[in-house]
């Protein structure tokens, strides 16, 4: 008895000390991948397991996406997924191998989802009534089943886990809503300036223009004077298009709506950069996740977007090691409802560049703001201002090496 006691007594304070450990990590981490980090080393700590994936509800796409340890072929699951569904109405964890009837209830992707994950429990982030996430834990490394005090000890940390992941969520989101309001004023200050500028520059610099033209008649007979004098009229021309650039920062056309398929938009910009993407051997891949892709917008004002989101991306993968791919992925997806009436579809422009550096990517809608030699940095600072005029939002994301996602969203009856 007393022997039994001896192995039996340390094992306790070791499971509280993790779990004070835990809790305490938890109030001091906001940042949601440092927190999920945490949280996969916690549940390795409590039971050495093959693998860990936590996937997060994205209320703009409905889908669940996977948050650690990307794979080449991300798996997605939706809200209407039968293995959501049964996680909601159970409110508990399932045992994959324990319940195979209940496996086989599941759609063979889902099943395969299953297997390509390795997964032998799955455990719901459940948040007022609604499955916010998922863990899929793996078999245990030492090949034994998992006990019932290892089950009810894994409920505990991803109970906590659950609402601590929901914090650090609301957090991103009011940090995000900070930035755009700090962006959008500083933006309008900014247009003021640049619409002064614009308008001192213009005037001295058709003079500039005239005087060059009208003297180069004098040097035509000189190569070497006639090179200059062209390369001047270059540079004039360089410098108006600064300044048309920050006449159309400064000063915004008007929106002209209409009824318009973002679908279709989409194929008619591709078309105007076909030859660009054939020549930079740029692959596009269009993907569709809803039927009804129609909005009302400006036309002439979304297309200027794309094309102007597009040519960044072909241009940043033209900088690409020759040996790495250069793809181009165009997806629409449906978006989640707002109101009874109205959701945001979501339209993304993700390509496969060499990213935009953690110190850059808050400054990527900044005018003026650019990392190439002959940029003016105001071309994502306008494609801004005209998502923002069609009451939308445009989000970038990056990985540094691996590359950039643009992310827009703009607003459609339902």
């Amino acid at each position: 008895m007393s022997l039994f006691k001896k192995n039996k007594q340390p094992v306790q304070p070791n499971l509280e000390k993790l779990l004070s450990e835990f809790n305490r990590s938890l109030t001091l981490i906001v940042d949601k991948q440092l927190l999920i980090s945490n949280i996969v080393a916690k549940v390795k700590q409590i039971c050495p397991v093959e693998s860990i994936y936590i996937f997060l509800l994205d209320e703009n796409t409905g889908k669940y996406k996977q948050q650690n340890e990307a794979r080449n072929k991300p798996i997605v699951f939706t809200n209407r997924s039968r293995l959501i569904s049964w996680l909601s109405v159970n409110e508990k964890h399932l045992t994959i191998s324990r319940h195979p009837d209940i496996v086989s209830y599941f759609p063979q992707e889902e099943q395969e989802a299953l297997r390509q994950l390795g997964t032998e429990l799955v455990f719901p982030l459940k948040v007022m009534n609604q499955i916010n996430g998922t863990i899929f834990i793996g078999r245990k490394t030492d090949g034994t089943d998992f006990t019932t005090p290892e089950l009810n000890l894994l409920s505990i940390l991803i109970n906590q886990a659950t609402f601590a992941i929901e914090h650090a969520s609301l957090y991103e989101i009011q940090t995000e809503r900070l930035k755009k309001m700090y962006r959008t004023d500083r933006l309008a200050t900014l247009g003021e300036l640049a619409a002064g500028a614009a308008h001192e520059i213009r005037n001295p610099l058709t003079a500039i223009r005239s005087t060059i033209q009208y003297l180069s008649k004098d040097f035509s007979a000189d190569p070497a004077k006639s090179e200059m004098m062209t390369e001047l009229i270059s540079e004039v021309e360089r410098i108006n298009k600064i300044v048309q650039g920050l006449l159309s920062f400064a000063r915004p056309s008007d929106l002209n709506t209409s009824e318009i398929n973002i679908e279709q938009l989409a194929n008619q910009t591709l078309l105007l950069v076909n030859n660009t993407l054939r020549k930079q051997n740029v692959e596009v891949e269009f993907e569709f996740f809803t039927d009804n892709t129609t909005i009302q917008g400006d036309a002439e004002q979304l297309k200027q977007v794309f094309l102007n989101i597009i040519l960044n991306a072909v241009e940043a993968m033209g900088q690409n090691n020759p040996d790495l791919s250069r793809t181009l992925i165009i997806s629409i997806e449906k978006g989640a409802p707002v109101t009874p009436h109205s959701r945001y579809p979501l339209i993304s422009f993700e390509d496969t560049d060499k990213g935009i550096e953690d110190k850059d990517i808050e400054n990527v809608f900044n005018s003026f703001f650019t990392t190439k030699e002959e940029g003016t940095g105001l071309g994502l600072a306008i494609c801004y201002g005209i998502i923002q005029r069609h009451e939308g939002e445009i989000e970038v994301k990056s990985t540094s090496g691996k590359g950039t996602c643009i992310n827009i969203k703009l607003p459609q009856r339902i």
